[in-house]
């Protein structure tokens, strides 16, 4: 291998664009050298804005051409496994989108070819790169959250209007990533065991097949969580919330902003109101005292998902150099993928609880 990753993007929609942007942010460690796509318009686009690419009109030409060492997956969820697993049978290394698999058979097999091949496998949830996921997780570490009771999350975005024909009849709860990830990193050492979900169907003529699905999960460790998707909606998003009720207190976080009530930050609040933290590179108005805060992964997350897109891709890198184990791996990718499959099984027998199996037991 040269002394950079050569990358191959399978897709040349608004992703995979906004992702081939973020490895030119990476030139010392990173090339992007080939990208694909089925739609003739998609790869003149490309063509228009990235030079000395190599372009192909499928997936398949792009993984046989030779150029790359590594692949991003910025097609439909579909055909995320397929192209995942024709990936790691050529020894290409994957950063793969999410949703990680489409069915249960995929579960497991996505399970058994990363656990056999030699090259990394690594889940592209962005979402655990978000500067919200490190508060979260920094604060767990102090000690200051303590156990968890009860948590609910959305992803609200308005996707009335995009013309991409897959999403029209998919199952949003599906879409669950974003969400469950974060969550399970709050939980460690726990997962999903059962679930039951319920889809509004189309109420305003949309095209769409639900405006909103919602689902009520249980953990190992009897944990519930309410997860709610909408995406035929009103909203002036996309927007990713969740709120945390724990022993310590009550957390509430947003894309670019946290409020906060926990027992051991009372100093903080003379009136025992709640804290306002912004997350965004722009605010300087952060308790200056609040040691808890990175400053520098917050402050640079300006470019992709607020800078996530970029730290992940960084991470994926680094692994595949060193010969470590994937930042996000194949388990962490199924624990909070299967979860919206068993939910969108539920909202097909009219909301009937779904135990959730995996590959592992």
């Amino acid at each position: 291998m040269s002394n950079f990753v050569k990358f191959g993007i399978l897709g040349c929609g608004p992703r995979g664009m906004q992702m081939a942007r973020v490895l030119q942010l990476l030139p010392d460690l990173a090339a992007l050298c080939a990208m694909s796509d089925t739609d003739p318009v998609n790869l003149k686009k490309a063509s228009r804005e990235f030079s000395g690419v190599s372009f192909y009109d499928s997936s398949d030409a792009l993984i046989e051409s030779g150029l790359v060492d590594a692949v991003i997956t910025e097609i439909p969820p579909a055909v995320h496994t397929e192209y995942v697993v024709k990936a790691l049978d050529c020894g290409i290394h994957v950063l793969g989108e999410i949703p990680a698999v489409d069915s249960l058979e995929e579960g497991r097999l996505l399970w058994e070819k990363v656990n056999s091949s030699r090259a990394l496998y690594m889940c592209g949830s962005n979402p655990h790169y978000r500067a919200k996921t490190a508060l979260l997780i920094k604060l767990k570490e102090k000690g200051l959250i303590g156990k968890v009771a009860y948590i609910e999350t959305e992803y609200m975005h308005d996707m009335r209007t995009c013309n991409d024909e897959w999403r029209k009849t998919y199952e949003t709860c599906r879409y669950c990533t974003h969400s469950l990830g974060p969550v399970l990193r709050l939980l460690d050492n726990d997962e999903f065991i059962s679930v039951a979900c319920m889809s509004t169907g189309d109420h305003f003529n949309c095209g769409r097949d639900h405006n909103a699905m919602s689902a009520l999960l249980k953990t190992r460790k009897n944990v519930v969580v309410r997860f709610l998707t909408g995406f035929a909606l009103p909203y002036a998003g996309p927007a990713h919330t969740t709120k945390i009720y724990s022993e310590k207190g009550i957390l509430e976080l947003r894309n670019e902003s946290a409020r906060i009530w926990l027992e051991d930050l009372n100093g903080f609040s003379a009136r025992r109101e709640f804290l306002e933290i912004p997350l965004t590179p722009q605010s300087s108005d952060r308790p200056g005292t609040m040691k808890i805060l990175d400053e520098g992964l917050f402050r640079a997350a300006s470019y992709g998902h607020n800078g996530s897109d970029l730290l992940m891709v960084r991470d994926f890198v680094e692994a595949i150099w060193k010969g470590s184990l994937s930042p996000i791996g194949v388990k962490d990718a199924l624990a909070m993928t299967l979860p919206g499959i068993y939910a969108a099984l539920s909202a097909r027998e009219g909301g009937a609880i779904q135990q959730i199996k995996y590959p592992w037991t």
